[in-house]
């Protein structure tokens, strides 16, 4: 049987030259998944135009809906101002009134125990 002697930089080579292809290949295999992905890309834009135009018309409906709100809101706020500042103005005559109504509660309860 005849020798055969491989010294190490020709085993270093043959490693060198199997990883390289072995790279290679992945490399391609990344590229067909990228080629793929980019496929379908357009039709992915696609729907997210449409999700941002969507959202876009929530915004605009929750901002009308804020600022109604907001007019509400105020409307009720003057209006609680306007009843605060008549019961302010009118406090003698409720006092008045509610004394009013005390004595004549206490004249009726009088005159039922006679």
């Amino acid at each position: 049987m005849p020798e055969v002697t491989i010294s190490l930089d020709v085993l270093l080579k043959g490693v060198l030259i199997i990883v390289a292809v072995i790279a290679l290949i992945y490399l391609i295999v990344l590229l067909s998944r990228i080629s793929k992905a980019m496929s379908s890309l357009p039709s992915t834009m696609q729907h997210v135009d449409q999700v941002m135009a969507d959202v876009e018309k929530i915004v605009g409906v929750a901002k009308d809906g804020a600022e109604g709100a907001k007019a509400v809101v105020s409307k009720a706020s003057t209006a609680l101002t306007g009843v605060n500042e008549v019961i302010d103005t009118n406090k003698g005559t409720l006092k008045a009134a509610t004394s009013f109504v005390n004595a004549v509660t206490s004249l009726a309860s009088l005159a039922k125990k006679k």
